[in-house]
């Protein structure tokens, strides 16, 4: 456990500094970078562990999945084109949730914690993480949320929200024998999520949590579960064969920025657009995945 708190504690402090010398359009473009190039690859080998928990692997049986997935993505356009209000809402419910369980199925040394104790870590992990990501970039939330027709936050109700969520969070860290040995751990995590985000972008500071706290501990599960485990050689192999959907994000990038004008636009309500859509269907993987190896 303090290999893990020096870890984080070190890429925090790399990132709090970075924060203050670069400028915010240099904190986002580094922000897009992380998240379309490690945290696209984090998603992109999703076909290869529907392909290791359905033990299916004809070529008709892959093609099937794939439409699918690819299905879903699409119904997540639409969903957000119809409804973008609830989509969003639906979009950070999931997140959520999605943070919390591969927070706590990376960290979890107690393999014995049962899925029924740990959804209120998992929960109130998501939630606390959201909180301080939106309390210092309110302004920017507020103008995605517009964006998406929805109600906007209000400041006071943020903070007291945060205030309050967060000490249920320690006091139930604290309370039981099972989560107490992880209280300074988290407590820590959140203490610098919140320096990082008082001179941080909304864009990067989201891209610093998803690549180093859930990206690449996500990569290292899903390689242990693919290939039994995560020797260099078998991330090497997910890696290799995750390229072409990272090249399909460059190509992706490329086209976005020459065919639109990113000074006439608010580029986040497309952003999260995009990351909504790839996510959904991510989510339902990596649940199964976890539920698998039970």
């Amino acid at each position: 456990m303090l290999k893990i708190i020096k870890l984080r504690t070190l890429i925090f402090l790399v990132f709090i500094g970075l924060s203050y010398l670069l400028p915010d359009i240099y904190q986002d473009i580094l922000g897009f970078l992380l998240i379309l190039s490690i945290g696209v690859i984090h998603g992109a080998n999703d076909l290869l562990i529907i392909k290791k928990y359905t033990r299916k692997d004809s070529l008709k049986s892959q093609i099937s999945y794939f439409l699918y997935y690819i299905g879903l993505v699409f119904l997540g356009f639409v969903f957000f084109y119809v409804y973008p209000s609830i989509a969003l809402l639906s979009f950070v419910l999931v997140s959520i949730y999605h943070f919390g369980e591969q927070h706590w199925e990376a960290n979890s040394l107690n393999s014995n914690i049962l899925k029924e104790r740990k959804i209120f870590p998992i929960i109130l992990h998501g939630l606390t993480f959201f909180l301080i990501i939106f309390i210092n970039n309110i302004e920017v939330v507020n103008e995605v949320l517009a964006s998406f027709n929805t109600i906007l936050i209000d400041p006071f109700v943020l903070g007291t929200s945060l205030t309050i969520l967060s000490s249920i969070y320690m006091l139930m860290l604290l309370s039981f024998k099972i989560f107490r040995g992880y209280f300074l751990s988290e407590f820590l995590f959140f203490l610098l999520l919140y320096l990082l985000t008082l001179n941080s972008t909304l864009i990067y500071a989201f891209s610093i949590y998803f690549i180093f706290f859930h990206s690449i501990l996500s990569i290292k599960d899903q390689v242990k579960y693919i290939y039994e485990d995560d020797k260099s050689q078998n991330i090497k192999k997910y890696l290799i064969n995750a390229l072409p959907y990272f090249f399909l994000a460059l190509i992706f990038l490329v086209g976005f920025y020459s065919f639109i004008d990113l000074e006439s636009i608010n580029i986040l309500p497309i952003i999260f657009t995009f990351l909504a859509a790839i996510t959904f269907p991510h989510v339902i993987v990596i649940e199964k995945m976890y539920s698998s190896m039970k």
